[in-house]
C-alpha cells in the first residue's frame, strides 16, 4: 500500500501545547518550528516556509509553545515570550514526545526558530544531541549566549540586510558556535526583520530546504545555477563535502550587505571608503553610497609567484608600500632577483592604472577620519594587506577592513592590521573568491571610469 500524507492537529504533554504535524509520503526527517515574540503556530510566514519543507519531503511540526491561557497572559503582559528558559523547556518536551511517536521516533530532527524561539531552541540544542540542524530566522541568539559554546548542529543564521542591530546580534552569535559542524551567516538583501518585502520569504525558504537537505539529511544537492567556468571546479569540490554554499548576486550586491554589518558609520561625514582596484572599486562604490560616505579608488598588484601565477608571495601599493610573505618565500625558495623584477613589474602596471583612474593628482582624503577599506574578497589577503599597511602610513583615526568573504586564516591576518575587520562568510572549505559569486564578470577599465565619472 502506498503511504499517504498525513496532516493532524496534535496535543502535547500535560501542558495541552497545540500543534500541526504534517508528515510527507516517506518523510526524510522532521523540522520542529519555535516560534518566539507574540509569534503562533499561525504564522503565515513560518507556514509557507513549512510547505516548501513538506514539498520537499520534510515532515514539519508548528506547535505553540504557550498553553491557550499563558498565551492571552502574554498578550498584556509580553514577559513570557521573553522566558527562554520556559520556552527552552517546552521545546525539549515536545521533542521527547516526536522521539515517542510511531511515525516520527525513526525521523531526523531539525529545528527551526525565530526571534526568541531561535534562543530556546538553541539551548536546547545544546542539551539534547539529538538536534541534527538548526535554522534560525532573524533570531535572538544573544538570549542563549551561554549556550553557544555548547552546540555541535550544523547552525545557519538568516537576516535581512535592513535588520542591522540582529545582523551584529548575529555575527557575534556566529563567533560564539566554535563546536558546531558547520555555521554560516546568510544575509538577504533588501529584507527587514520581518522579510515581509516580496520575494524575500522564497529565498528564506529555499536557503533553509537546501541546508536541511545538505546537513539534517547529510545528502548532497545539485544546483542548477549558472557557474562560469573558472569558479565551477571549486564549488562542485566543496559540494563533495557537503558544504552548502551560499553566494553573493555580485560585487555591488556583496557592496549593500557590507553597508548592513556597518550601519554605525553611516551619514558620519568624516569618513572614506577605499576600494582595491578593480573588483574592490565595485564593492567599495556600492557600500560607499549606502553610507552616504565618499569613495575613492587604491590600486595594490599582488606579486606573483615564480611557479603559480595565482599564488601570491607578497603585493606592492602605489608609491612603493610593499608587503612580503617571508615564510612563503622562503618555503618556495624564491630569490631576491625574482622579487625585484615582479616588483618592477607590477609597479609599471599600478602606474599605467593611476593614470587612468586618477588622471588629476590630489591627496587622498585619509588623514585623521574613518577609513573603510574594501575588496571583493580575500584568498591570501596580500594585497589588501599592503593596502592596509599603506592607509596606515597616512594618519587616518581608525581602519576597518570590510570583506564579503575570507577565510579563517585571512581573518586572523588581517585582524593585526586594522582596528575592526568586518567579513559577512567565512567559509570551513576556501577555493576562490570566485566561487562566493553568482556574477563575478572581469572588471574592466571602462567600468571603473564610468563608475568614477557618476562620483
Amino acid at each position: 500500500m502506498t503511504q499517504q500524507r498525513c496532516e493532524r492537529t496534535v496535543i502535547i504533554s500535560n501542558e495541552k501545547l497545540e500543534g500541526d504535524l504534517v508528515i510527507p509520503a516517506q518523510a526524510k526527517g522532521i523540522i520542529l518550528f519555535a516560534h518566539g515574540s507574540g509569534s503562533s503556530r499561525h504564522s503565515t510566514r513560518n507556514q509557507y516556509v513549512a510547505q516548501v519543507l513538506n514539498d520537499a519531503g520534510f515532515a514539519t511540526l508548528l506547535v505553540d509553545l504557550l498553553t491557550p491561557e499563558e498565551k492571552a497572559v502574554d498578550a498584556k503582559t509580553r514577559h513570557l515570550r521573553f522566558d527562554v528558559e520556559l520556552l527552552a523547556n517546552r521545546i525539549e518536551v515536545i521533542t521527547s514526545w516526536l522521539l515517542r511517536q510511531p511515525e516520527t521516533k525513526n525521523l531526523a530532527i531539525g529545528y527551526f526558530g525565530s526571534s526568541t524561539g531561535t534562543s530556546a531552541a538553541l539551548m536546547t540544542a545544546s542539551r539534547l544531541r539529538v538536534v541534527k540542524a538548526i535554522v534560525s530566522r532573524g533570531g535572538r541568539p544573544d538570549l542563549a549566549e551561554n549556550a553557544l559554546q555548547d552546540i555541535t548542529a550544523p547552525t545557519l543564521l538568516i537576516v535581512g540586510s535592513r535588520d542591522e542591530p540582529v545582523i551584529r546580534i548575529n555575527g557575534r552569535a556566529l563567533k560564539e558556535l566554535r563546536k558546531a559542524e558547520a555555521k554560516e551567516l546568510v544575509i538577504i538583501p533588501g529584507a527587514t526583520h520581518l522579510f515581509e518585502e516580496p520575494g524575500r520569504m522564497e529565498e528564506v525558504a529555499k536557503v533553509t530546504s537546501e541546508w536541511f537537505e545538505c546537513y539534517l539529511l547529510k545528502t548532497r544537492r545539485k544546483f542548477e545555477n549558472k557557474y562560469s567556468s573558472n569558479g565551477a571546479a571549486g564549488f562542485w569540490s566543496a559540494l563533495r563535502d557537503r558544504s552548502i554554499q551560499i553566494r553573493f548576486k555580485d560585487r555591488a550586491s556583496a557592496g549593500e550587505i557590507l553597508a548592513s554589518a556597518l550601519g554605525n558609520y553611516r551619514n558620519k561625514g568624516n569618513v572614506t571608503v577605499m576600494g582595491v582596484a578593480r573588483g574592490g572599486f565595485i564593492v567599495a562604490d556600492a557600500l560607499a553610497r549606502m553610507l552616504g560616505a565618499n569613495v575613492d579608488i587604491l590600486v595594490a598588484r599582488r606579486l606573483r609567484s615564480p611557479y603559480n601565477s595565482e599564488d601570491a608571495i607578497g603585493a606592492v601599493v602605489q608609491d612603493g608600500c610593499l608587503y612580503v610573505d617571508d615564510n612563503v618565500v622562503q618555503e618556495q625558495n624564491v630569490s631576491k632577483e625574482y622579487i625585484e623584477g615582479e616588483i618592477k613589474t607590477q609597479k609599471r602596471e599600478i602606474e599605467r592604472r593611476l593614470a587612468l583612474y586618477r588622471p588629476y593628482k590630489r591627496e587622498y582624503d585619509v588623514y585623521e577620519r574613518a577609513v573603510i577599506l574594501a575588496d571583493d574578497g580575500a584568498a591570501t589577503g596580500a594585497t589588501v594587506v599592503a593596502s592596509a599597511r599603506w592607509i596606515r602610513k597616512h594618519g587616518p583615526m581608525r581602519l576597518v577592513i570590510a570583506l564579503p568573504v575570507a577565510s579563517n586564516d585571512v581573518l586572523r591576518m588581517l585582524r593585526k592590521e586594522a582596528d575592526q575587520v568586518e567579513i559577512i562568510r567565512i567559509p570551513s572549505k576556501f577555493g576562490s573568491v570566485e566561487q562566493f559569486y553568482q556574477d563575478f564578470a572581469e572588471v574592466t577599465d571602462d567600468s571603473i571610469l564610468s563608475l568614477r565619472s557618476v562620483r
